[in-house]
């Protein structure tokens, strides 16, 4: 019966394999589940920020990781398409961008260049030009912050992918914090001209209330 069947140690062994087929069979199936979700909720935020449909990502693990993520894929673009013998090494952003930044730099052996503020504490395109016009060629990111973190402040988002364009130099954006304020109709107008960066992060679990820590990176 039964109880000789689960006695027998051949069949205890083919049991187990049984139930472990099972088991893995439940989890390819919850994956395949959870990636269907994963990327309607990408898609989510790219309709957010505005970028084309071809746009796409991924969760990682913080915002940290998404800056480091952004620039390092910045950096390889900007490097294939410079002249032979050019290698792009630095990073512009805001005063006010976030630690992650210049650790990202470090980490990449980068050189994070600061450009000044204007009266409101943002990065805005005529200081921006300014710094990428004295060392031309040899920055392959900028990174502008939609709310800082200490201040919540958003820079000229318009006017930083102005230069951006007119230069052919990566547009980030930081939204790390202040990214989900993009939901919000009331303030929408204040994040003008992000539809066009060439990548953007926001942390969900900090306005999107997800029950734990991760970022969403997305590319154009």
């Amino acid at each position: 019966g039964a109880r000789d069947f689960v006695q027998k140690p051949w069949d205890n062994e083919r049991l187990l394999t049984i139930l472990h087929t099972q088991v893995e069979l439940a989890r390819a199936l919850r994956r395949g589940q959870r990636l269907e979700a994963e990327n309607q909720a990408l898609r989510w935020v790219a309709d957010l920020v505005g970028l084309p449909e071809q746009a796409g990502g991924v969760f990682v693990p913080g915002g940290t990781i998404g800056n480091l993520s952004a620039l390092v894929a910045a950096r390889h673009r900007a490097r294939a398409q410079a002249p032979q013998g050019s290698r792009p090494n630095k990073v512009a952003a805001s005063e006010g961008a976030h630690s992650s930044i210049s650790s990202a730099c470090e980490v990449m052996d980068a050189e994070c260049i600061s450009v000044p503020a204007d009266d409101l504490g943002r990065l805005t395109g005529p200081a921006l030009a300014e710094v990428l016009d004295a060392h031309p060629g040899e920055f392959f990111a900028v990174v502008a912050t939609c709310g800082t973190t200490n201040f919540g402040i958003i820079d000229d988002l318009a006017s930083v992918a102005q230069v951006c364009r007119e230069r052919g130099v990566w547009f980030h954006v930081d939204g790390a914090y202040g990214g989900a304020g993009l939901a919000a109709p009331s303030i929408r107008d204040r994040y003008a001209g992000i539809e066009q960066c060439d990548s953007f992060i926001v942390d969900p679990h900090k306005w999107l209330f997800a029950p734990f820590d991760c970022c969403a990176l997305l590319y154009r």
